[in-house]
């Protein structure tokens, strides 16, 4: 089907459809594997009907029965990403919703993965019975959105899958979608109809407006990550594969959802393939697969950190090299935001909120002497105080509070310090191959 034809479809489909510009222009995107199926195109007084189903046990009027609207992913799993075995297909942006500082906000649609045998011919979607998935109410609730109901993709992200299932949820977000998925182009798509859809699981705060993420612990090894729901010792309740044996292993919420992912660093020892610059693949979810993000940012030598540098409730990438902070405020190549000198030579560096403040900011860790900056600043430390112990330094808010508190990590145990005070350990438990590398993850509660 030629992007002409696609054109002509969505100019037409424009103009007679009121579905509030919910499949306006599809065809922007420029792919014919990513337009609306072939039905919709070919018989347009159908359209509807052969994107959208609507479950029959709900009244009209109710939000279920309400247009093609699909629920956010946070209403069905708590935090605001794509559900396992989903991927994201396509994205549009609302502006003056009020929800981004009077920035663009960006909405994506997490599609099925898997059409099992089935093919789309030229749609790029399959139907929710290929597809495994059900046509429901969110959480059966007739006063949620839709979920797995509507086939279709605006098709901006993933364009080399040829064929995905339906939409199963939605991600609403303030980072360029681009940003969040690898995949994802830069080809616009705009629906001022969505800007108010909004759910109370998109603004987990505590009472000082900063979001909540208890740290939880993680150990990996080579490839394998384990990681614990709780700050106990215990069997791993989650474990997959990532990476490679050399990469070095961060978690960080790099798109603002509420949970932290992981990354994977290569070439901080020995450059790969000839290229001297620091690769990180960025994940989305907790889980095996391919990565969201490929971001080359760095070189051999520098030590790789994660913080949100500037408040806006993101994390992104940054290295250490010396004594020398060079950080980003986008998972994204570029020159450094935040340039400053903090610490020796030889330090290990650490980043996190230790003020509480909703920004993480420097810290160097030299012995048991943990010396620490309340702002991404250089100077003399703000914090200086002795942890009894030694290993890996770990750090995590690890009582709610909000701010991110100190721990070591040797040989299989943990201690950990509720205080930024000199002392001891406040509480220790055993998790994780001893000879494994810790990360500190969390989710929003």
């Amino acid at each position: 089907m030629s992007k002409t034809l696609v054109d002509r479809a969505g100019r037409f489909l424009e103009a007679r459809t009121s579905r509030r510009g919910f499949l306006r222009r599809a065809a922007i995107v420029g792919s014919a594997l990513a337009a609306a199926p072939a039905a919709y195109i070919l018989k347009p007084g159908s359209a509807y009907s052969a994107v959208v189903r609507t479950p029959g046990n709900c009244p009209s009027g109710s939000r279920c029965a309400d247009g093609g609207y699909t629920q956010f992913c946070c209403t069905l799993t708590g935090v605001n990403t794509c559900p396992p075995g989903s991927m994201i297909a396509g994205w549009w942006r609302a502006e003056g919703s009020g929800y981004c500082g009077g920035g663009s906000r960006y909405y994506m649609d997490c599609n099925t993965a898997s059409c099992g045998t089935c093919g789309c011919g030229g749609s790029g979607t399959c139907s929710p019975e290929c597809a495994g998935t059900s046509c429901r109410c969110a959480n059966n609730n007739c006063s949620n959105w839709k979920v797995g109901c509507t086939r279709f993709r605006y098709g901006q992200c993933n364009q080399g899958v040829e064929c995905l299932g339906p939409i199963e949820c939605r991600v609403v977000t303030c980072v360029p979608p681009w940003e969040w998925d690898s995949s994802c182009t830069h080809t616009d798509a705009v629906d001022q109809n969505t800007r108010t859809h909004d759910a109370t699981c998109l603004h987990a705060y505590d009472t000082g407006g900063n979001p909540v993420v208890l740290a939880r612990p993680g150990v990996v090894t080579g490839a394998s990550w384990t990681l614990r729901n709780s700050l106990t010792g215990g069997n791993a309740e989650t474990s997959f594969s990532y990476g490679i044996p050399g990469d070095r292993p961060l978690m960080g919420d790099f798109s603002g959802s509420g949970i932290e992912t992981p990354a994977v660093v290569r070439g901080t020892r020995h450059a790969v393939d000839g290229d001297e610059t620091l690769t990180w693949y960025i994940r989305q979810v907790p889980e095996s697969g391919l990565p969201d993000l490929v971001v080359k940012y760095g070189r051999i030598g520098d030590i790789p950190v994660v913080g949100d540098w500037n408040g806006n409730g993101v994390q992104t990438i940054g290295v250490v090299r010396g004594n020398r902070w060079l950080l980003r405020n986008a998972n994204a190549p570029g020159a450094a935001d935040i340039e400053f000198t903090f610490g020796q030579v030889g330090d290990t560096p650490i980043a996190g909120d230790w003020n509480g403040d909703g920004m993480d900011s420097p810290g160097m860790v030299r012995g048991t002497r943990w010396l620490l900056r309340n702002t991404a600043t250089g100077g003399s430390a703000e914090i200086d105080i002795t942890f009894d112990g030694g290993g890996t330094p770990v750090t995590g808010d690890w009582t709610g509070s909000g701010r991110d508190l100190p721990g070591w990590y040797d040989d299989g145990t943990w201690s950990l310090r509720n205080f930024w005070t000199s002392g001891g350990s406040s509480t220790s438990f055993s998790f994780g191959d001893p000879s494994g590398t810790p990360v500190v993850w969390g989710r929003v509660p």
